[in-house]
């Protein structure tokens, strides 16, 4: 992260942000289950040191996305304070540091239907990359939400843990909070300092929540590129899409009906807005890859 980069977001205001932590080529952020504790306890950690407010965050295995109320300042001591222990683990393990260069991105959320999307993003990411179903994995937040199952899930309180066991447990010597409980493999738990009922109230409904989860497929594009990432669909959702746009683009009628020039068309429309493949639009419209791989490449293919 260079010094101009650096410099510009310590000069933003407090407000809606989303930290997104460099993706580690080649590399690892976390591995372990010792890892992914740590790396949890450190979200938590960051919150009492820092004074953020966090609303989500996800550890993926080589990066991280973390959705908060700070200032700019704020976060890049978040991103410092957490790159710092990241490091530190990995040295333990026999691992290089991160890199001098590694950095993140700071997205400011301008207003409440972006920070919906935005938490949507984050919480679709691990389901989307294959970890888990939606809404299952365990280092980070999204379990949180809607999930009667979530208060079952309990640790040991800060006040009945000796302060040997509490170092080895999180890392760090810092104080904590009486109340809190730490779960001896997820660490810190979430439920402890996650803004949870205030990301709830921006869901008409669990079932709202749950569908925009799997369902939000052109916003997850929008926010990826906004973040330099990729989204990745199973061959089910690009059916799910390309039947969808088929259906909005005409109207009952059947696919048997639609003619290869008109699925292309629709190929074409995928392509360019979503960034699907060739092939994955081969398959979901049942045409020749080459065919829809000349398609797109046809600069003058039919009325656009």
């Amino acid at each position: 992260m260079n010094r101009i980069t650096r410099e510009a977001y310590n000069h933003l205001p407090k407000g809606f942000y989303h930290l997104c932590f460099d993706r580690l080529e080649g590399r690892n952020l976390f591995t372990t289950n010792e890892d992914y504790r740590l790396g949890m306890s450190g979200i938590a950690l960051s919150t009492l040191k820092y004074g953020v407010e966090t609303y989500a965050f996800e550890l993926m295995h080589n990066h991280l996305h973390d959705i908060v109320r700070a200032t700019g300042a704020q976060c890049m001591r978040v991103f410092s304070y957490l790159k710092r222990r990241i490091s530190e683990q990995l040295t333990k393990m026999g691992l290089p540091p991160l890199p001098e260069n590694y950095g993140c991105l700071l997205k400011p959320i301008p207003n409440e239907n972006a920070l919906r999307d935005e938490i949507i993003y984050t919480a679709r990411n691990p389901y989307e990359k294959n970890c888990c179903i939606p809404g299952g994995h365990k280092w980070g937040s999204t379990y949180l939400y809607f999930n009667e199952l979530a208060t079952l899930i309990k640790g040991d309180r800060v006040s009945s843990i000796s302060q040997t066991r509490m170092r080895s447990l999180i890392g760090s010597k810092e104080v904590l909070p009486p109340d809190w409980e730490i779960h001896p493999e997820l660490g810190i738990l979430p439920s402890n300092f996650v803004k949870a009922k205030e990301v709830m109230r921006l869901f008409a409904s669990p079932k709202d929540f749950h569908t925009r989860l799997v369902k939000e497929y052109e916003t997850a594009v929008v926010i990826a590129r906004s973040l330099g990432e990729t989204v990745e669909f199973s061959m089910n959702e690009v059916r799910e899409i390309a039947n969808t746009e088929l259906r909005n683009t005409y109207p009952g009628r059947l696919f048997k009906s639609i003619s290869r020039e008109e699925k292309c068309l629709v190929a074409i429309k995928l392509n360019e807005r979503l960034g699907l493949s060739p092939l994955q639009l081969s398959r979901a419209l049942y045409l020749s890859e080459l065919t829809v791989s000349q398609a797109i490449r046809s600069k003058d293919y039919g009325i656009r």
